[in-house]
């Protein structure tokens, strides 16, 4: 299996036109100015996404503070790891705020799209999850996901060329 590219060159000075560009666009790759840039770039996209999508609170402000860039050798990975301590089992400890922002905790089952996917009342619960904090019992039914890293790959998706092109064309690239 091999990636095609169609392209329309109706002649040799288009053609040697059109390899340069390939060359310059495969130096992007390896060019740490260029890198710097998109990683940037995708630092604001992610930021914005959360400004638009959380609700405002300390640990949403939080939440955003800890969106992150790990360089690699050959790119990097975009990542958010906050996390609040937790006496809970299974959890080493921590608890992990960047999961439940992104995919949610509880939420009602009846909302959910899959048919019988969920269950009320089992062991006689009460439609609710009870948790211990500040020396009281709490209820929550939990939140849907806010995909906060769904929307963000979506509109990178959307922008990526024009950053390419944006980058190319502002004189930064050489």
């Amino acid at each position: 299996m091999g990636l095609y590219v169609k392209t329309k060159i109706d002649g040799l000075e288009k053609l040697e036109k059109h390899i340069e560009f390939v060359k310059k666009m495969a130096l992007l790759k390896t060019n740490k100015d260029f890198q710097e840039y998109i990683q940037n770039k995708f630092l604001e996209t992610v930021n914005k996404i959360s400004m638009e999508r959380l609700p405002v609170g300390s640990i949403s402000l939080e939440y955003i503070s800890h969106n992150q860039i790990r360089k690699l050798d050959d790119g990097f990975i975009l990542y958010n790891d906050t996390t609040i301590e937790t006496d809970t089992e299974g959890y080493g400890g921590q608890f992990s705020i960047a999961l439940a922002f992104e995919y949610g905790t509880g939420i009602v089952g009846q909302e959910h799209p899959k048919k019988d996917a969920w269950e009320y009342n089992v062991k006689q619960h009460t439609g609710a999850w009870l948790y211990y904090k500040d020396g009281s019992f709490h209820i929550t039914k939990g939140f849907e996901g806010y995909e906060i890293y769904r929307y963000t790959l979506e509109e990178i998706k959307l922008k990526l060329k024009d950053w390419v092109r944006e980058y190319r064309v502002g004189g930064v690239s050489k």
